[in-house]
Formats: structure tokens, C-alpha cells, sequence
């Protein structure tokens, strides 16, 4: 209780009220669903979700990810979280000082918190409640640091001439083509996962998920709902590139794609991302997110600096420059933000943190519990 704020934790991975809150907000992901959390049951995750109401009218929440240590204890997780109705309200202060007494009182160790969008006010409270951004790679590890966002309020010729010159030629150009779209159904997902481990392979990377089977648990639990779905480029009904989209909410989110490598000349790939907006656009979407670029490019190329050895080499380089091609607004992401429960180890990260993180026996223990 603060004056007229309250705060309601509740436990278990269903709560269809919560979705329904959380998917009504201009702001909202689907990270912090209940859909989200029955998947991450599967890997050992529990939900715990905390509400914050001023008088009766809820305000602010978040869902925590919680899953026992192996030394005892509890790490706990807001991914893309907290949400809110309003982005200054006092109400986030009474949240995140709610998460700290719940994670003393259920010996939760430490809390990672991956904001969704930039809120200094919220940036703020964090860090005045004990929380501190970081570079370094603490499990859970979360890597989107900025993404690109598209607004479909926008007619679609405007969509189009936002696009890089190259980027609109390319999609004309494989909509003359004899590629077909169609829509996925769960009999695709292989295809998503063995496709997208070609363009991983090709990236010198390991697909992530690293199985269909976590595909199959996005399926089963967004799929009932309507907050998922799978689109496919084929020529003469072969897979040539593919893409599953998140619709929960008001955006968007082209989450994972696949590509054989195939029929490169007729621009597959562009003609996909060209049907998911279109898609979205005609559903009445508000926003579509490309999901996932690096903000060093996107910065470096927007002061028209020239490009340099160093940054073709940034891993997402390649990615980020064929994704601006498509227009949008770049949004970055606050954080991560990480508290230590025990205010010993919280100094003591402060300190040495970084040579902790290069020894190889904590990077054994972080891959155990992420």
C-alpha cells in the first residue's frame, strides 16, 4: 500500500484478464503475456505477475520469470516489461519497491529488468530502488538493445516511398516474379526451424530457439488465441523463405525468419517483409516492429559517417543494414537493469563484476540458468 496505490501479486500461468489489459495498451508486448510464461514453463520458468491499482483502476504491472538457482535461492525475470498506462505515474515507483519486497520475501537472489522502450522517468526509479544497467551478459541474457519500428497509420504507397530506393525496386520486382504467399500452419513449423538454421549457419551462429519443439509451445498456447502467425514464400510450392509474426497487441513483431538460399535474384525475402507489413496494415495493426538492430550502425549511418572496417565487423551489420531499407523508427531500449538481493554481492558486482564475468566457471554457472 502507498496512499491510494495498492499492489496484487498473484501466481500460475494463466490469467486471461491480464492478457486482455496488457494487449488493450498502446505499449504492450507479448513477452509479458500469460501466453509467454506457459512457454517458458517448459524450460523451467514460473510466473509471478504483480498489479498496481490506484483506487479501483489498474495502472501499471509486470510478470516475473522466476527459476531456482542451483545454490539455492531464485534468479527472477521481467523480459520487455514493466508496462504501464501512463509513463510518469508515481505507480511505477510503488511497483518496482513491490518487486524488491517480493524478491526478499521469496529469497529471490537477483532481477533482471529489459525495459521495452527508453522511460527515463523509469530509468530513474530503477536505479534509485537499487538497480543498475550493464553491459555485462548476466543470465537471463537479452541482446535487443534497439529496434526498428514502422507506423502503419501511414497509406502503403507512403510505407513504400519510406522505404531505401533499392529496397522499394526489389519488392516491385518479386511481386513480377512467380514467387506465391500463403499462409503457415503448425506443419510448417519444421520448415521455420530447418530453414532458419541455414541463415544461421551461414551467420556462423546456432539458431535460436535452439529446437522446433519451442516453436511447437509458442504455437500451442499464441496460435488458440490469434496472437501468432506464419507466412511463406514458395515458387511452384516450394519453401523459399519464411517468417513468424507475434500479433498480440497493437504492433507487430516479425520475431524469426528462415531462407534457403534460394532464388536470391528474385528477392524473396523482401517480398515476405513487404506481406507481413501489408498484412498488418490491412488488420488494422498500429505499428509493425522489424525487431532487433544495432543501434551503434543505425547511429553511425544517420550521421552519414563513412563505414569502416570496425563496423562491417559488429555482428548485426549485415541485418541492420538490409532492415533500415524498409524505413521505420529506430527505438532503443534502457537497460538491462540488474539488482542483487544481497546488498554484499551487490557492491561486490559493482567492483569486480566484469573480471567475474571472464572467468570460465561463471559462464558454466550463467549457461545452467539461462
Amino acid at each position: 500500500m502507498n496512499d491510494s496505490y495498492k499492489t496484487i501479486i498473484e501466481n500460475g500461468a494463466s490469467d486471461p484478464h491480464w492478457d486482455d489489459f496488457l494487449s488493450s495498451l498502446e505499449c504492450s508486448h507479448y513477452e509479458q503475456s500469460t501466453c509467454w510464461a506457459r512457454v517458458k514453463q517448459h524450460q523451467g520458468w514460473e510466473a509471478i505477475r504483480l498489479k498496481v491499482l490506484k483506487g479501483s483502476d489498474w495502472i501499471t504491472g509486470a510478470q516475473m520469470l522466476c527459476k531456482r538457482l542451483p545454490f539455492g535461492g531464485f534468479v527472477g525475470y521481467i523480459p520487455s516489461g514493466p508496462f504501464y498506462t501512463i509513463p510518469d505515474d508515481q505507480s511505477l515507483d510503488v511497483l518496482v519497491r513491490s518487486i524488491n519486497k517480493l524478491s526478499k520475501e521469496r529469497r529471490i537472489q537477483y532481477v533482471a529488468i529489459t525495459p521495452y522502450v527508453e522511460n527515463n522517468y523509469l530509468d530513474k526509479i530503477l536505479e534509485k530502488n537499487g538497480y543498475n544497467p550493464t553491459e555485462e551478459m548476466l543470465p537471463p541474457i537479452a541482446t535487443t538493445r534497439a529496434t526498428l519500428i514502422l507506423d502503419l497509420s501511414k497509406e502503403l504507397d507512403t510505407l513504400l516511398m519510406d522505404m531505401r530506393r533499392e529496397t522499394r525496386r526489389e519488392i516491385k520486382l518479386a511481386l513480377k516474379s512467380e514467387l506465391t504467399i500463403r499462409e503457415g500452419n503448425e506443419k510448417d513449423l519444421v520448415t521455420l526451424f530447418r530453414l532458419m538454421s541455414i541463415v544461421a549457419e551461414k551467420r556462423g551462429d546456432r539458431p535460436v530457439p535452439s529446437s522446433v519443439d519451442f516453436f511447437n509451445w509458442i504455437w500451442d498456447y499464441f496460435h488458440p488465441k490469434g496472437f501468432v502467425k506464419l507466412l511463406i514464400a514458395e515458387l511452384e510450392g516450394k519453401p523459399i523463405s519464411i517468417g513468424i509474426i507475434f500479433t498480440f497487441g497493437k504492433t507487430v513483431r516479425f520475431w524469426k525468419y528462415g531462407w534457403s538460399g534460394e532464388e536470391h535474384k528474385k528477392y524473396p525475402n523482401q517480398l515476405l517483409y513487404w506481406e507481413l507489413i501489408r498484412w498488418s496494415k490491412n488488420n488494422g495493426f498500429r505499428y509493425f516492429d522489424i525487431v532487433q538492430v544495432d543501434s551503434c550502425v543505425t547511429d553511425h549511418l544517420s550521421l552519414g559517417l563513412p563505414v569502416t572496417n570496425e563496423l562491417k565487423s559488429r555482428r548485426l551489420y549485415g541485418p541492420t543494414l538490409y532492415k533500415i531499407g524498409f524505413g521505420g523508427k529506430v527505438v532503443k531500449f534502457s537497460g538491462p537493469w540488474f539488482r542483487f538481493q544481497n546488498p554484499i554481492i551487490r557492491y561486490t558486482y559493482r567492483s569486480i563484476g566484469s573480471s567475474l564475468m571472464r572467468i570460465p566457471h561463471t559462464k558454466k554457472l550463467i549457461s545452467r540458468i539461462s
